[in-house]
C-alpha cells in the first residue's frame, strides 16, 4: 500500500503532493483569504458597464485612457452584465466610444455574483492571484444618482492602481458605485 492515510478522516493519499494540496485546501477554507498585498506586477481591472447607462457612456472612455496609460502592467476588461445584450450592440458601443478593450458578456451574472457587483459602472481591481484590491467607482464625478461634478476631484481607481503597483495596500479599498442597477 503506497501513500499516506489521514487517520482522522480515513482518506488515502497516493502521494505527498495530494496530501499537501489537501492541507493547503484546509487552511484556505478555514483560515480565509490572505490580506497580503501582491508584489508589483500584472493586475486586472474589470469594468462592469452597460451600453444604455448614461453614466457608463460618460465614464467608460476614461477607463480606456487608464488602460492605455498602464498598458503592460495592468490588463483591463469590460464586462457587460445585461442579459438581453447582443454582441453586435457591444461592438457598436465600443466603436462609438473608441474602446479597444477586450470584453465579455455576462448574461448569467457569473462575474456579477462572484464579485458582488450591483451597479454599472463599477470597477474591480484584482491582484495577480485574483484578490480584490479595490472595488467601486472609477472616480468621484458622480457622487449620488442625479448629482455630479463637472470634473472628478478624486480618481479612486488610479489611486488604487498606483498603490497596488508599488506593492502597497490600497488605503481606500471600497467606494459605493453610483450608476445603473444591475437587474437579475
Amino acid at each position: 500500500m503506497d501513500g499516506h492515510t489521514c487517520l482522522r478522516h480515513g482518506k488515502y493519499f497516493k502521494s505527498l503532493v495530494e496530501m499537501y494540496v489537501w492541507v493547503l485546501h484546509f487552511f484556505i477554507l478555514w483560515l480565509g483569504p490572505s490580506n497580503a498585498q501582491p508584489p508589483a506586477g500584472k493586475l486586472r481591472v474589470l469594468l462592469f458597464t452597460d451600453t444604455e447607462c448614461p453614466i457608463c457612456q460618460k465614464i467608460t472612455p476614461r477607463v480606456q485612457k487608464l488602460a492605455d496609460e498602464y498598458q503592460g502592467s495592468v490588463s483591463f476588461e469590460l464586462i457587460y452584465p445585461t442579459a438581453q445584450l447582443k454582441e453586435s450592440q457591444v461592438k457598436a458601443f465600443q466603436h462609438e466610444y473608441k474602446l479597444s478593450l477586450p470584453h465579455r458578456l455576462d448574461p448569467k451574472h457569473q462575474f456579477v455574483r462572484r464579485y458582488k457587483v450591483t451597479t454599472t459602472p463599477e470597477v474591480v481591481l484584482l491582484s495577480a492571484t485574483d484578490q480584490v484590491l479595490y472595488q467601486g467607482s472609477i472616480d468621484d464625478q458622480f457622487y449620488k444618482l442625479g448629482s455630479y461634478r463637472t470634473a472628478p476631484q478624486r480618481h479612486y481607481l488610479k489611486e488604487a492602481l498606483e498603490y497596488s503597483l508599488q506593492g502597497k495596500p490600497v488605503p481606500l479599498a471600497y467606494t459605493k458605485a453610483v450608476g445603473c442597477l444591475i437587474n437579475d
